[in-house]
């Protein structure tokens, strides 16, 4: 193979970055040093890694998401092999990046990375959120190691571990009549608004609870942020349905938010880890998923759902 390993970096970086500017200026070397490896690629192995369009970058061809997925699962293969022959020890540094749903994240990414810093001081965890695509596309590309979100709407490319169920609640004002209700019903909601979280597959998922149940909702207003939509509850907009609860039913706006069981609890999505498949789970990585277990036994995490 007359291609170096630095070379397959740099084009990983670059279908990462959809740039080849924003590679090098990302691996702070010359736009030529990346396109040289992009040319060496596709001469390596015959074929075209991008499509070059002037309002998008560098588009990833078909054959190119294929190949760079397995450069990924190889350079993390490269990375283990030198640590194994190092002999690498016990002492866990560098950096791991983790990407999140952003729902999810900042009720137990901040927990889990303080238990993880505690146990390997050298290592610095970054976080990447955003919806259920993107973090997707984040860990396909390699920008991320590992993701923390639910198993509704993930790939089948990705391998995937079972940390907690997240059934679905409701989300009312404390002066709605209906928080008197020690579990609630979509039929009960049926004349109320309906405060959407207007991410991808978190829209797609509370309207199948409605189809699945038979029941159609009430008027859709559709928010841009899991704390908006919490916020509007509280201001007696309309009603949620959210499958995490923060240690807190103040909302940012000072209101509360009173939170009940739904009766229709199916479909309920799982919180998971999803990892490559194929890939070498790097230490890193392994040790973050082993503090998320752990997170996942203890009382903190109890409070997150509502059963």
């Amino acid at each position: 193979m007359n291609i170096t390993i630095r070379q397959l970096q740099y084009v990983v970086v670059a279908s990462r970055k959809r740039s080849i500017q924003g590679a090098a200026s990302e691996l702070n070397i010359s736009t030529s040093s990346i396109l040289m490896a992009i040319d060496k690629f596709e001469q390596e192995f015959g074929i075209q890694l991008f499509v070059r369009q002037r309002a998008k970058g560098l588009v990833t061809t078909a054959a190119g998401e294929s190949a760079i997925a397995r450069t990924i699962r190889m350079l993390d293969e490269a990375e283990a092999f030198v640590r194994d022959l190092s002999g690498g020890g016990q002492v866990l540094s560098g950096e791991l990046r983790v990407g999140s749903f952003t729902s999810i994240s900042p009720n137990i990414a901040p927990q889990v990375i303080r238990e993880l810093r505690a146990a390997f001081p050298e290592l610095i965890v970054h976080l990447s959120e955003g919806d259920i695509i993107s973090i997707q596309r984040s860990l396909r590309d390699g920008a991320v190691d590992i993701l923390l979100t639910y198993d509704a709407g993930l790939w089948d490319e990705f391998d995937f571990e079972f940390l907690a169920k997240a059934p679905p609640h409701v989300v009312l004002a404390t002066s709605d009549p209906l928080a008197e209700k020690e579990r609630i019903s979509l039929e009960d909601l049926s004349d109320r608004t309906l405060l959407l979280l207007n991410l991808p597959q978190s829209r797609n998922y509370v309207q199948s609870i409605f189809e699945h149940a038979g029941v159609r909702p009430g008027p859709i207003q559709r928010l841009e942020s899991f704390e908006m939509v919490r916020a509007s509850a509280a201001a007696g907009l309309g009603a949620a349905i959210l499958n995490i609860r923060p240690c807190t039913d103040t909302t940012y706006c000072g209101l509360p938010v009173v939170c009940r069981p739904l009766v229709e609890a199916e479909p309920c999505p799982n919180i998971v880890l999803a990892t490559r498949r194929g890939s070498r789970v790097s230490r890193r990585a392994q040790a973050f998923a082993s503090i998320c277990r752990q997170f996942f036994e203890s009382d903190n995490a109890r409070h997150l759902f509502v059963k």
